[in-house]
């Protein structure tokens, strides 16, 4: 089912009639995306029948009132595929270091194994990766993509976030699984100059300023029954003012969303609005196609059946 957030309630899509009617006041249907998903199969029955009822009494359909699918109580972002991170890494080396490429090619040759300097680590194969966003700084589908001052490598990243709808703690796979209630696409923007500094001089690695200053993420949220089984295998997309900068899918993460949720929830709560972004999609940012948007760009990410974001890139501050 594909929800958004509506002027008194959620909005429902009717399928037969791609067309969103409003559920605010409904028997059995909370007014918050959240309450809904967690609501599960008993509140997605409760709005069908509701707005069935609409339809049937020919109430009219909605508009869109917001530009977000929800506001997210925390933000999570993972890294789920080691070839996003092995063609990112040899981007950054090429404009950065370009004299260490004959050598990892020549690694790659002989061992048939990527240049350990470039690969993601070993604990990326033990367990899942993440760090810790800025949840307040997330725009929606058509606001603008802010360009901070202090980069001139701003970029985009194809990514899928889920929802959560239930409190876990110390989860197992399947106790996760279930604690998942809907997925949208997600744009983790990335300062790539700064991201260069930040990965080889910081503390922290490139998750301060090369990625704290904003993401965005769709106005629809699609409810995990009809996403979970079909998460391993769904096209993607990069449009860049109309023209198909790449086609990517969501095939062969090293984690499955469910396990990085329960990796999250060892030793802490994880609650209802929390999210978990994917990680980048491979070929699924600017970095890994060397080629870079400007302002004015208009950059659309579009993932099967989740649904697409659409942001246009701001004038650099």
């Amino acid at each position: 089912m594909r929800i958004r957030r509506g002027r008194t309630g959620v909005d429902v899509l009717h399928e037969a009639t791609d067309r969103w009617y409003d559920t605010g006041g409904a028997d059995g249907v909370p007014t918050t995306v959240v309450e809904f998903l967690a609501g599960g199969e008993r509140v997605r029955d409760a709005a069908r029948t509701a707005i069935e009822r609409a339809v049937s009494d020919g109430a009219p359909s909605t508009e869109r009132t917001a530009s977000t699918a929800f506001e997210p109580r925390s933000l999570r972002c993972f890294a789920g595929w080691e070839k996003h991170w092995n063609q990112a890494a040899e981007t950054l080396v090429r404009h950065n270091l370009p004299a260490v490429i004959p050598l990892a090619k020549a690694y790659r040759t002989v061992t048939r194994k990527t240049f350990p300097p470039m690969a993601p680590g070993p604990e990326f194969g033990r367990h899942p990766v993440y760090y810790t966003g800025n949840h307040l700084s997330i725009v929606g589908d058509g606001d603008p993509m802010p360009w901070p001052h202090y980069t001139e490598k701003l970029d985009f990243e194809l990514e899928f976030a889920a929802v959560v709808a239930r409190p876990v703690r110390d989860a197992s796979v399947a106790e996760a699984s279930a604690a998942l209630g809907g997925f949208v696409v997600f744009d983790d923007f990335s300062a790539r100059d700064t991201q260069w500094v930040e990965q080889r001089q910081g503390l922290f690695g490139p998750v301060i300023k090369t990625k704290t200053f904003a993401s965005s993420m769709s106005a629809e949220v699609v409810t995990a029954d009809e996403i979970l089984p079909v998460l391993d295998d769904l096209g993607g997309t990069v449009t860049v003012n109309g023209e198909v900068w790449s086609s990517t899918s969501t095939a062969g993460a090293r984690w499955s969303i469910a396990e990085a949720l329960a990796y999250a929830s060892r030793g802490e709560s994880v609650g209802p609005g929390e999210v978990l972004s994917s990680g980048t999609l491979p070929s699924g940012c600017g970095l890994e196609l060397d080629r870079w948007i400007q302002p004015g760009d208009r950059v659309t990410l579009s993932i099967d059946r989740i649904g697409s974001v659409t942001n246009t890139v701001a004038k650099r501050a």
